[in-house]
């Protein structure tokens, strides 16, 4: 799933243009999601865009947050980091 600033009717205007299979959560307007995993910018009030992979239990398997302007993770590595999972 991903998960935002972005208010609920924004987030569902995204998903339909794109087409995502999978659900869009918005963590507004209180953002303690985003601040709880520590990438939130407070002074622009959105998450830095980031990846987790959270295992079964609840545990953070993968963890990759990007600097501005560095290039987005790909599905395909993401989906090598989920085969390590046992």
């Amino acid at each position: 799933m991903g998960i935002s600033a972005n208010v609920r009717f924004s987030q569902q205007a995204f998903a339909d243009f794109i087409k995502l299979n999978y659900p869009l959560l918005s963590d507004a307007p209180d953002l303690k999601t985003i601040a709880d995993y520590g990438v939130l910018n407070a002074e622009h009030r959105l998450a830095r865009r980031s990846w987790f992979i959270v295992d079964k239990q609840g545990v953070i398997r993968y963890k990759k947050v990007l600097a501005p302007k560095e290039p987005l993770v790909s599905n395909e590595a993401l989906l090598e980091e989920v085969k390590k999972i046992k």
